[in-house]
């Protein structure tokens, strides 16, 4: 029903938009014509006012007071300058372009000789219209005009100039444009003052060059509220100066709303009466269940797959079958929930039971270095069973404190490598011989797997540290820092202020533990180093890049 009636109206909406769009683009046309038309009459009436300046000035060089600069030159130039408002000021220059007389009365010598535009009326014997300037003596913004002087004879004597106020002209600007917005702008295509903002700063040369050839140029722009606006520009005199007027263009579907209101009215009636009916019969026969069906949906999202869509057994065939389809799909969803969890929960039980036996492995092997060890009467087969024996047990302590930690993808190193320091300096005896433990970790998140050996180069380092570093002292401290910098680089630090660190090894050999903690650095991608502390201690580091997903999680 709905696709008869909209077909029914699709001719007479085709027509009446083919009659909006020809109406509309009459109307503009007819827009762009008057706005032209109007900058003509506000240019025309600016240019008079600027072309009268030099009218005046012609009249006043015939004047012998004003064309020889005597005394009576202020005089004659005041009364000229008396009735005419538009004007700031009124000089007489000579010909090395110093201020012979003014109609403002001067307290210092004026001179315009390095003005641009006194150079071109020497050289061109014409009146001419320069740029924008602030006026030395009225210290007001003008555009100057200039009228060349000279003798009889030809001789340049000066010119006569005068500033036209700017507020003059914007005042007339204002005045003749009407409801458009007017402006002037300068030969650089710079808007020198607009009576209301029209979003434009400078006008591009290429429709500057156009006005001044062919007397007008017309484009369209966005006003600073975003609308759509018509310009004209339109010189004035030369190509020193420039009219601009800006209108609000019309829009299609604002003109349409109101030039053929009516034409519209009834065809859109009526198929807001149709439209109305079909909406009240499709929202009882299907919307309601279907926003039934979507309430069932978000409950099966919620995990609540025991809700059963039992109202729809009232609805229409199809939403009856699809109804079905949620039942189905709810049953099967649960059903494979309750498998996943069944294995999962198999998963962590064998998960644990690795861990375990893992744990006595280790305990086990422990135990048979330690039998071994009973057995063995050479002092140096001892020693480095002992060593292997704690090594071992700190890669039980490893073991223990990251497989308790409970996340195996990331680790928080802050609260992990703060429990193990504090396991590792029980465990050595750290504090009956009354040594200090000093952790300094910072929260950074690293994969499980690289915690390993970052775990056993830090066990490893302070174990080798409370054998040798102390030897002879009752206390110590030992520090364990862990820190990024700003290359997203992580930094392990184990330092003391014991005894120091023994002689070197010879060259091309390195101790077992020094031999592990390069093994560390290259297994995660870094280096391994040692150094002495300024208290005289020792301290080993390792060095390595973070990868993209490790680092300190942001709050």
């Amino acid at each position: 029903m709905l696709a008869v009636i909209i077909l029914a109206l699709i001719p007479i909406l085709t027509l009446s938009g083919l009659y909006a769009q020809s109406r509309f683009e009459t109307a503009r046309d007819n827009q762009r014509e008057l706005l032209a038309a109007r900058a003509q009459l506000t240019a025309q009436s600016q240019r008079q006012l600027i072309m009268g300046a030099g009218s005046m000035m012609s009249a006043l060089a015939q004047q012998a007071p004003v064309r020889l600069g005597g005394a009576l030159c202020a005089r004659s130039l005041a009364q000229a300058l008396a009735d005419q408002p538009a004007y700031a000021t009124l000089v007489r220059v000579n010909a090395r372009g110093v201020v012979a007389c003014s109609a403002e009365p001067l307290s210092d010598t004026v001179r315009f000789d390095e003005a641009a535009w006194f150079a071109e009326a020497r050289d061109s014997g014409r009146f001419i219209v320069g740029a924008l300037e602030i006026d030395p003596i009225t210290n007001q913004a003008v555009i100057r005009a200039v009228s060349p002087v000279f003798e009889p004879d030809g001789s340049f004597t000066g010119a006569l100039a005068t500033g036209i106020r700017l507020s003059a002209l914007e005042d007339l600007g204002r005045e003749r444009a009407g409801e458009a917005r007017s402006a002037l702008v300068d030969r650089e295509g710079r808007v020198l003052t607009q009576s209301r903002d029209m979003g434009l700063a400078r006008i591009d040369a290429e429709l500057m060059a156009e006005a001044a050839d062919t007397g007008s140029a017309r484009f369209a722009g966005t006003g600073p509220d975003g609308a759509p606006r018509q310009f004209v520009l339109v010189p004035l005199v030369s190509a020193e100066l420039y009219a601009l007027l800006a209108e609000t263009a019309p829009e299609f579907l604002e003109f349409t709303l109101v030039d053929i209101t009516g034409t519209l009215l009834l065809p859109v009636l009526m198929l807001v009466l149709a439209g109305s009916v079909i909406w009240i019969a499709t929202d009882v026969m299907i919307l309601r269940w279907l926003r039934y069906l979507r309430r069932v949906a978000m409950a099966y999202g919620k995990g609540r797959y025991s809700v059963r869509p039992h109202r729809a057994l009232r609805a229409p065939g199809e939403l009856r079958e699809l109804a079905a389809g949620f039942d189905t799909m709810a049953r099967s969803v649960a059903e494979r929930d309750e498998a996943l969890t069944r294995s999962l929960a198999y998963q962590e039980m064998l998960l644990k039971e690795v861990h375990h036996r893992v744990k006595n492995n280790l305990q086990i092997i422990t135990s048979l270095i330690n039998l071994q060890m009973r057995s063995v009467d050479d002092p140096r087969a001892a020693k480095v069973l002992g060593d292997a024996q704690s090594r071992i047990n700190a890669l039980a302590l490893v073991h223990r404190s990251l497989y308790e930690a409970g996340d195996f993808a990331k680790i928080n190193l802050k609260p992990f490598f703060e429990e193990l320091c504090s396991l590792t300096h029980a465990a050595v005896g750290g504090e009956e011989r009354t040594l200090d433990l000093v952790t300094q970790i910072e929260p950074v998140h690293l994969g499980a797997e690289r915690c390993i050996p970052l775990a056993l180069f830090v066990t490893e380092a302070m174990t080798n540290a409370y054998k040798h570093a102390f030897e002879g002292r009752d206390s110590g401290t030992l520090t364990v820092s862990v820190s990024i910098d700003d290359m997203r680089r992580l930094t392990a630090r184990i330092a003391d202020n014991g005894v120091g660190a023994a002689s070197a090894p010879e060259p091309g050999r390195k101790g077992v533990g020094g031999a592990l903690f390069s093994a560390f650095a290259r297994q995660l991608g870094g280096i391994s180093e040692t150094g002495v502390q300024p208290d005289g201690g020792h301290s080993v580091a390792i060095t390595f890049p973070l990868l993209e997903d490790e680092g300190v999680p942001e709050s």
